[in-house]
């Protein structure tokens, strides 16, 4: 979890300490946890998950009122695209120390921005183990096609309880599990290439993309235009004539990054009216 910054300003209603031992309602982040907290009652973590020595983790102690304690808001999501969201945790009460503790008992929530809840999940209560074990919680999701961000919010619905609800977090991660929709590409219905200015070319529009090829075909299927630069805009003439009005069928090949590792070859086709 070596990407933390030094607080979670702007994502906590907690509040951010600099010792190695949180209060309630106060968290710290840190790279091993006490294990001389609160009378030696918690497990002493070493390392984060990951097994870095030097890596942070999240170490929370639960509020004395249930409620969020995480959120964070995640912008440029390709809508009608899976998505999982997951973290680990831990909870830091060793058993046998409180007469009466309170386990923390979590619930991950994702939701639009303006409210559109897209799923939740009821993690349920980290029980108290003899020695440390880190748990996974993860939820996928289907990022809806609007145009804004998600936010994910990690609830706690334990109380204080006096003893117990601390726990650690770790790993927090978000993952694209399918492939981004390829852009539109965007052709008008008609062109007018009749020498009055005004819609002369067909200008054929991709937003982004690696490489592209245009073909132009007649009703025989005869190739009356091709190029490898969108930014060339067809005439509606044929080796220098001009063509006649009609039906014209386009398609666009293109390659465009899905990943910052994979890149994939699309093709759209579709029909354009050519009108004189």
């Amino acid at each position: 979890m070596s990407n933390w910054t030094p607080s979670l300003n702007g994502r906590t209603s907690y509040q951010f300490v600099t010792k190695s031992c949180p209060d309630n309602g106060e968290y710290v982040i840190v790279s091993t946890s006490d294990r001389t907290c609160f009378n030696s009652v918690w497990h002493g973590l070493t390392q984060d998950h990951t097994g870095d020595p030097r890596g942070n983790m999240l170490i929370v102690n639960g509020s004395n009122e249930p409620g969020e304690f995480y959120r964070q808001t995640i912008p440029g999501l390709c809508g009608g695209t899976n998505y999982e969201f997951s973290a680990w945790g831990i909870n830091l009460l060793q058993p046998g120390n409180c007469n009466e503790s309170s386990q923390p008992n979590l619930t991950i929530q994702i939701a639009t921005q303006s409210g559109q809840l897209l799923r939740t999940l009821d993690v349920g209560t980290i029980p108290e183990t003899v020695k440390p074990v880190w748990r996974r919680f993860g939820v996928s999701f289907t990022m809806p096609d609007v145009d804004e961000p998600v936010v994910v919010k990690l609830i706690n619905n334990a109380e204080a309880g006096g003893c117990g609800n601390d726990l650690a977090i770790d790993d927090i991660e978000l993952v694209r599990c399918s492939s981004c929709p390829p852009e539109p590409v965007i052709v008008p219905d008609a062109f007018t290439p009749n020498g009055d200015e005004h819609n002369d070319q067909l200008a054929i529009y991709l937003a982004t993309y690696v490489s592209a090829r245009v073909q132009i075909f007649d009703r025989w299927g005869t190739v009356v235009y091709a190029a490898d630069d969108l930014t060339e805009q067809w005439d509606g003439t044929y080796r220098g004539a001009p063509c006649p009005a009609g039906k014209y069928i386009w398609e666009v090949t293109y390659e465009a990054v899905d990943s910052p590792t994979i890149t994939s070859t699309y093709v759209r086709s579709g029909s354009v009216l050519l009108l004189r």
